[in-house]
């Protein structure tokens, strides 16, 4: 059979999206009801305007995920010829905030250096540096300034807190100090609170997080990111989230060969067995260029490390499979036979 061609198959057949809508649907609702805390998920697919998730309309700690509109900002301002990403910024100890913040190693002797813009950004987005962020906040304008870029972007059910430092110190009962910049000053005066005092903040902080935000607007923000051409300032922060490197167990772990994403996680405090604001948001793309924009967010749980991945695995997993009964793999090229004999593959 010198010259045979073999039939173009495909794995699965293509379903309506309603249907697959409906089984995304059940499969969130049975992760949600089965985990074991306060948890908020929102998926935007790219077959439907209907958010799929639960508690999405709901405000949760940002923690870190907040970033990404410090970054935005940033990014706006260079859209609009204010500032360049090349320029040099000088850092110093004033600085210098809570738990991580790798750039820290960098002010040696001297007390102080100076980086670029877009380094900075790099390190607050893909590393989660909160040092970088505070420095970017603080070229930015300052808190007012974001919560003031978004309600010009109308976006909702939103807040940006009071910056790092103070944030932090609210959540555990503190009034900020400089000296708490200091080594482990702020680790220690945090351990001499009374407990009940501790959980009387902690629980405050959940209850109207200062940096709450709604998973569901968090989704449809990324959306409109995912939508805009690349000078965009929003899909330049997606192509800056693209290399996050934080959270490896999380949504990434999820996803089918392939498949990419862009993201920015968030962890806020730990007290005794209770974690809080354990997050992962993005946009998932499939190897066919479809986006479906995710947000899973943690308010607090008692549950461990594990427990809290498995969750946005099997978020992340569920989507894939979403994807996959709507838009199934294209059929493999037509396969031409080499040899007078017949291909194990033809029929």
């Amino acid at each position: 059979m010198s010259g045979a061609v073999a039939h173009e198959t495909t794995d699965q057949p293509k379903i309506e999206s309603s249907t697959a809508d409906e089984k995304l649907k059940s499969d969130i609702e049975d992760y949600w009801k089965k985990f074991p805390g306060r948890v908020g998920i929102a998926v935007y697919t790219p077959f439907s305007e209907e958010v799929i998730g639960k508690r999405h309309t709901e405000r949760f700690p940002q923690q870190s995920v907040s970033k990404m509109w410090v970054a935005l900002a940033i990014l706006e301002q260079e859209a609009a010829g204010k500032l360049s990403l090349d320029k040099r910024v000088r850092v110093d100890r004033d600085d210098v905030v809570v738990f991580s913040q790798p750039l820290k190693r960098y002010l040696g002797a001297t007390g102080e250096f100076e980086m670029p813009v877009r380094e900075l950004l790099a390190h607050a987005i893909n590393a989660s540096d909160n040092m970088a962020n505070n420095v970017l906040l603080r070229l930015a304008g300052g808190p007012t300034s974001i919560n003031q870029m978004l309600d010009r972007r109308k976006v909702q059910s939103i807040r940006f807190g009071p910056g790092e430092v103070l944030l932090q110190s609210a959540i555990a009962g503190l009034n900020w100090q400089p000296e708490y910049r200091n080594g482990n000053a702020f680790k220690d005066q945090r351990s001499r609170i009374p407990l009940d005092q501790r959980r009387a903040a902690l629980e405050k902080y959940l209850a109207s997080p200062l940096d709450g935000a709604a998973p569901g607007t968090i989704a449809l923000a990324l959306r409109r990111f995912s939508e805009r051409g690349p000078n965009d300032p929003g899909a330049k922060l997606l192509k800056l989230m693209a290399n996050t490197y934080t959270g490896r167990s999380r949504l990434r772990s999820g996803l089918a060969p392939r498949w990419s994403l862009a993201h920015k996680t968030g962890t806020g405090q730990v007290l005794g067995s209770t974690s809080t604001a354990i997050n992962d948001v993005g946009v998932m793309k499939a190897p066919d260029g479809c986006r479906y924009q995710v947000a899973v967010m943690i308010a607090e749980t008692r549950a461990g490390k594990e427990t809290t991945n498995a969750l946005m695995q099997n978020v992340a997993k569920a989507v894939v499979r979403h994807h996959d009964a709507v838009h199934p793999a294209r059929p493999s090229a037509p396969v031409i036979a080499k040899s007078t004999k017949p291909s194990p593959n033809a029929t």
